[in-house]
C-alpha cells in the first residue's frame, strides 16, 4: 500500500508540474489583456497549491494546515495576499513583455510594476503574524484537561460532527490526528482544548477584516488591470484600511499572548495551592 501511495504521489506531482508549465505557457502566449491573464493566473496558482496539499497532506487544503493538523488563519491570510499580489504582478509583466516585444527584459527596465509602500507594510504584517503565532502557542502554559473536562469537550465535538477517533484531547492545545480532519471552522474557534468549542472573537475579527481587505484590493486590481494602458505601479491601499488591518493583526497576537499568559498564571497558582496544602 505504501508503494502504491508513493507511485500515486509521484504521478500527481508529475502531472501537476507538466500541467502548470503548459498552463503558464498558454497564459504567456495569450494575446488577451492583463485582466483575463490575471484571472487565469489566480486559478492556476490556487489549483497548484491545492494539488501540492493533496500530494503532501492528503487533502486539497493541506497548504493551510499547520503542525497541529488544524486550519491556520495566519497561513490563510499570508497565502491569500501573496497570491493576489504576485499573480497581478506576473500578469502585468506578461503584458509589458508582449507589448514591448521583450525589450524591457533586455533593458531590465519597465517590466515589473512598482509595489506601493502600504502593500509592503501589509505583507510585513502578514509575515510577522505567521512567524509570531506558533511562537506564542509554543509558550502556552495551558493545563491538560481532566477527565470531566475532556468528556465535555468530546461531547461538544461530537455535536459538531467529529468522530471520537478524530479527537485529540491530550495536551493543552487542540490537535487533529491528521491533516484530512482539519476544518474551516478551525479558523475562527479557539486553539486550546479549553476553548476549542467556542468562537474566538479576535480570530473572527482578523478573518473578517482580511476578507474585506482582500475584496477591496481585488476590486482595485480589477479596475487597474482592465485599463488598456501600461501600468507602472499597483494600486495603493488607503491609510485607514491599512490601520484597520494592523489593528486586527495586533489584537489577534495580543489576545493569543494574553490567553496563554492568563492560563499559565492560573496553572502556577493552582500548583502552588496544591503544594502548600
Amino acid at each position: 500500500m505504501a508503494t502504491r501511495q508513493l507511485i500515486r504521489q509521484d504521478l500527481y506531482s508529475a502531472t501537476a508540474v507538466i500541467g502548470c508549465a503548459a498552463a503558464l505557457y498558454f497564459i504567456y502566449k495569450n494575446p488577451a489583456d492583463a485582466l483575463s491573464n490575471w484571472y487565469w493566473l489566480l486559478g492556476l496558482v490556487v489549483l497548484a497549491l491545492a494539488l501540492i496539499g493533496k500530494v503532501l497532506c492528503g487533502t486539497f487544503k493541506g497548504v493551510l494546515v499547520d503542525e497541529r493538523n488544524v486550519m491556520s488563519l495566519s497561513r490563510l491570510q499570508m497565502l491569500a495576499w501573496s497570491i493576489l499580489v504576485l499573480t497581478a504582478v506576473l500578469a502585468l509583466v506578461f503584458r509589458a513583455v508582449e507589448a514591448g516585444d521583450g525589450s524591457c527584459l533586455r533593458d531590465a527596465t519597465g517590466c515589473v510594476p512598482d509595489l506601493p509602500q502600504q502593500l509592503w507594510l501589509l505583507m510585513g504584517f502578514s509575515t510577522a503574524t505567521l512567524v509570531a503565532s506558533p511562537l506564542l502557542l509554543s509558550n502556552s502554559g495551558a493545563a491538560e484537561p481532566d477527565q470531566q473536562k475532556a468528556e465535555q469537550i468530546s461531547n461538544g465535538l461530537a455535536r459538531q460532527g467529529y468522530q471520537v477517533s478524530e479527537q485529540q484531547l491530550s495536551g493543552p492545545l487542540y490537535r487533529n490526528n491528521s491533516p484530512v480532519q482539519a476544518r474551516w471552522s478551525d479558523l475562527i474557534t479557539g486553539e486550546q482544548n479549553s476553548n476549542c468549542l467556542h468562537l474566538d472573537l479576535p480570530r473572527l475579527q482578523m478573518c473578517f477584516f482580511t476578507l474585506v481587505a482582500l475584496l477591496i484590493y481585488a476590486v482595485l486590481l480589477h479596475g487597474q488591470l482592465s485599463q488598456g494602458t501600461a501600468v507602472g505601479s499597483l494600486p495603493e491601499l488607503s491609510d485607514g484600511l491599512l490601520a484597520i488591518i494592523a489593528i486586527s493583526h495586533g489584537g489577534y497576537l495580543v489576545s493569543k499572548a494574553s490567553q496563554n499568559s492568563l492560563v499559565t498564571t492560573a496553572v502556577k497558582n493552582s500548583a502552588a495551592e496544591q503544594s502548600s496544602s
